[in-house]
C-alpha cells in the first residue's frame, strides 16, 4: 500500500544553543488547500518566507497552524531604536494634563522613557541571522513530528477505506450476479401473470418475448458494471502507489462510482440488486467522508 497521510496532526519541538532558545508548535487541520497561519515573534518575522517554504516542502494540503516563541539572551548584540513621535504624543498629552490640573514642575526625559513602546531594543541584521540555524532546526524537527503523525493516522484510514473497497466490490459482483437473473425471472413472472389472466387461452409467446427484451434493454446495467469495477481498479491503483496528494483524485473516483450506482439503482426494480446498491452507496457516502481528511 502506498503512503497516504491525514490532513490532521500536531508536532512541538524544542532546541537551544548559544543564542537562542525557541518552541516551535505546528498543527494541521483539513482544508482543500494549503493555507498557513504564523504566530512569529517580531525578532524572527524577517525569516517568514523562509519558514513558509520548509513547511510547502513537507505539506501539500491542510490549514497549518505555526507558533513560535523564543528566549534571546540580552547580551547578544542589539540596536536600541527610540520611538520619537511616540514620545512627542506623550509629551503633549502631558502637557495639556499640567495645564488642566494646574501641575507645576517640569516634564522630564525619564518621564517619557518609562511610557510603554518608547523605547525598544532590535537586534542587529547581523545576529539576526544568526538565528536562523536553530529557527530551521526547530522548525524541521516539528515538522518531523507532525509528518510522523499525519503518517500513522493516514495508514489507519487507508485500511478501513481498503475495507469498505471490499465491501463495495462484493456488492457489485452480486449486482451483476443477479441483473443476470432478473430477466429470466421477469420472463417467468409475466408468463405466470398472463396465465393466470388469461385462464385456458392460449399464451401469445411472440408477446410475451418483445415484453422482456423490452425489459432486458431498460434494465440493461453490464456498462455500469463494467465502469464500477474500472473505477474500482483506478481506485486501488492510486491508493496502493499513493505518495504525496492523492486525497483530490480519490474523492474524484468515489463520485464516479457514486454516479454510477445510482444509476443502476434508477435501471433496476430488482429487489436483490436494490439491496447490493443500498451497500455500495452506504459504503461510498463513507468513503467520502474519510477522504475529507486525506492529504
Amino acid at each position: 500500500m502506498g503512503m497516504i497521510r491525514s490532513m490532521t496532526g500536531f508536532g512541538r519541538s524544542e532546541t537551544q544553543d548559544a543564542h537562542s532558545y525557541f518552541i516551535c508548535e505546528i498543527k494541521t487541520l483539513n482544508h482543500k488547500f494549503l493555507e498557513m497561519g504564523f504566530r512569529l515573534p517580531n525578532s524572527i518575522s524577517i525569516f517568514d518566507d523562509k519558514v513558509k517554504e520548509l513547511i510547502k516542502s513537507r505539506i501539500n494540503r491542510g490549514k497549518v497552524y505555526l507558533t513560535i516563541t523564543e528566549e534571546i539572551p540580552h547580551e547578544l548584540g542589539r540596536d536600541v531604536f527610540i520611538d520619537e513621535k511616540l514620545a512627542k504624543g506623550y509629551h503633549n498629552k502631558l502637557k495639556k494634563l499640567k495645564g488642566k490640573l494646574s501641575l507645576s514642575g517640569e516634564i522630564k526625559v525619564s518621564d517619557l522613557i518609562s511610557f510603554p513602546g518608547v523605547i525598544n531594543q532590535k537586534l542587529t541584521q547581523k545576529n539576526i541571522q544568526r538565528l536562523w540555524p536553530s529557527l530551521r532546526k526547530v522548525v524541521s524537527k516539528s515538522m518531523d513530528k507532525l509528518v510522523r503523525e499525519r503518517e500513522r493516522e493516514g495508514e489507519c484510514l487507508s485500511r478501513d477505506i481498503m475495507r469498505r473497497i471490499k465491501k463495495i466490490t462484493k456488492a457489485v459482483s452480486v449486482i451483476k450476479r443477479k441483473s443476470n437473473l432478473s430477466v429470466q425471472k421477469y420472463k417467468k413472472k409475466l408468463a405466470s401473470r398472463i396465465k393466470e389472466l388469461s385462464g385456458n387461452q392460449p399464451m401469445d409467446k411472440g408477446r410475451i418475448e418483445m415484453e422482456v427484451a423490452i425489459y432486458a434493454k431498460n434494465s440493461d446495467i453490464s456498462e455500469e458494471i463494467t465502469r464500477l469495477n474500472n473505477h474500482i481498479d483506478n481506485f486501488n491503483r492510486t491508493i496502493n502507489k499513493a505518495s504525496g496528494e492523492v486525497g483530490k483524485k480519490l474523492d474524484f473516483i468515489a463520485q464516479e462510482l457514486h454516479r454510477e450506482i445510482n444509476t443502476v439503482g434508477a435501471k433496476s426494480s430488482d429487489y436483490g440488486i436494490s439491496m447490493g446498491v443500498i451497500e455500495a452507496k452506504t459504503e461510498i457516502e463513507k468513503i467520502r467522508e474519510q477522504l475529507k481528511n486525506i492529504e
